[in-house]
């Protein structure tokens, strides 16, 4: 089921619900936020591990997806991200959720998490940096000069890791990242060097699970530990694999791994 919520600065924010529980119980939300350059479409193979137990929620964060896109001067902060995920939230689920992000939605997870406790039943993050990469200055420059398709393309291998298929790779390119237009990118780009929520971590106190892997490119498995530990009785799994995009390159494991971590929080009124 598609949806579209009205946001002000222009914006239209785009929901999609996949919601198989039993009409008949009060089944609770499990809401997905994906990250840079991507769209509810990220999740497509999380979905069917949830659906059945969870009114799941995808949303098209502003500037990508078939939200709005937003204009390469738009002041992005973090104080908009967050309020346009609690207007999801208190529109859609009217019930505190379980919130899952990835990458930078996993950053923005947390965030939010630690921001309004009263929303947030559990929260996970699968490799989510909590203070900025390096290199977007380097990614800038091959979005003005090669354009968002090919930018794409080349930090693919390292966001899906060593063993991704051709066929998978056009799809993320084509289909996801593709589609995100290249003044929404510039801007969000021009923002995100700044991004450092650590101070917020110690301020969590659902429920939380952070993934990350062993090979990634972008950080290491000491340096998530490193920032982990700030989270009050937090868990930390790590998955053996080269890609920093394990949301993306190990859907059904990663699934596996959050459904597992659910399981004693799947609270069902009949």
């Amino acid at each position: 089921m598609l949806q579209t919520l009205h946001r002000s600065n222009a914006c239209d924010l785009l929901i999609e619900i996949d919601d198989f529980t039993n009409p008949w119980q009060d089944s609770p939300w499990l809401v997905m936020v994906h990250g840079f350059a991507e769209s509810r479409q990220a999740w497509r193979a999380w979905v069917p591990h949830f659906a059945r137990d969870y009114k799941v929620l995808r949303l098209d964060l502003r500037g990508f997806g078939e939200s709005s896109a937003m204009p390469q001067d738009f002041p992005w902060t973090m104080d908009v991200v967050m309020k346009d995920i609690e207007a999801v939230l208190k529109t859609f689920c009217q019930t505190p959720v379980h919130l899952l992000g990835a990458k930078s939605g996993g950053t923005f997870a947390l965030e939010f998490a630690a921001q309004h406790p009263e929303l947030v039943q559990t929260v996970v993050g699968v490799t989510p940096p909590v203070i900025a990469a390096q290199g977007v200055d380097q990614w800038i420059l091959e979005i003005k000069s090669g354009g968002v398709l090919a930018w794409a393309r080349s930090t693919m291998k390292g966001r899906l890791g060593s063993q991704v298929s051709d066929a998978e790779v056009d799809w993320w390119v084509n289909d996801v990242q593709g589609k995100t237009s290249e003044p929404s990118l510039l801007g969000y780009l021009s923002w995100i060097p700044g991004l450092d929520i650590r101070a917020s971590l110690p301020l969590i106190r659902c429920p939380s699970l952070v993934i990350t892997t062993t090979g990634s490119g972008l950080r290491t498995v000491d340096s998530v530990r490193a920032w982990h530990a700030t989270i009050p009785e937090s868990q930390l799994h790590v998955i053996e694999g080269d890609a920093w995009h394990a949301a993306g390159a190990y859907p059904d494991e990663c699934s596996r791994i959050v459904k597992n971590f659910l399981l004693p929080h799947l609270k069902v009124q009949m």
